[in-house]
């Protein structure tokens, strides 16, 4: 349970500390970001063009591959070019690499490649508790800037079942009901 709680936190802050379009970007892009994300440890990419309304700017996870149950050590910054508006979903895709291909994790339990609507309202909850105290605004819409958790460690507990250890390939695609309003994708190991 506390696993599920801290991944949707992550889902979440990703959410507001990320993302950029995947629609629409060149080739060009698609190969810097091919090359960007064929470590096989942690990286990070935003997945469209520098003229999304937020950019991630700098995302560190350690240790890598990420042990659980264990401290995990992690910092991020982002710029929010235009207020973000109160109606965002994300669409997660996740996927765990099998005999070298990547295979599509289903949404089981609100875990996996699922769509989250009204992020605001489940931001209004998490931030308080977890994120208010980097000056990060609590409620939507959140207004521009530029916002950043500084290096923090959280103790993970608990321990997973062997079919979630590996690496994984997450995607989080944003948008509201106007605009859409970006993505990232993580490279990331559990053990």
């Amino acid at each position: 349970m506390a696993f599920r709680i801290y991944l949707h936190c992550i889902y979440i802050t990703i959410l507001f500390l990320s993302i950029s379009n995947i629609n629409g970007f060149e080739e060009v892009a698609r190969s810097n970001l091919l090359k960007k994300l064929k470590n096989l440890g942690f990286s990070w990419a935003n997945c469209g063009p520098n003229t999304d309304p937020i950019q991630l700017k700098s995302l560190s996870v350690a240790p890598d591959p990420i042990v659980i149950p264990g401290n995990v050590t992690f910092s991020i910054g982002v710029g929010v070019t235009s207020a973000l508006p109160t109606d965002i979903s994300i669409s997660v895709n996740m996927e765990k690499k099998v005999a070298g291909l990547y295979i599509k994790i289903p949404c089981i339990d609100n875990i996996g490649s699922c769509n989250y609507g009204n992020l605001c309202e489940a931001w209004a909850e998490v931030c308080p508790k977890y994120f208010s105290k980097f000056g990060l605004p609590c409620t939507c819409p959140i207004p521009a800037g530029a916002y950043s958790i500084p290096t923090t460690v959280e103790y993970i507990k608990g321990s997973l079942p062997p079919e979630i250890l590996g690496d994984f390939r997450i995607s989080g695609d944003l948008r509201s009901s106007s605009d859409h309003l970006g993505c990232i994708q993580v490279m990331v190991s559990l053990k």
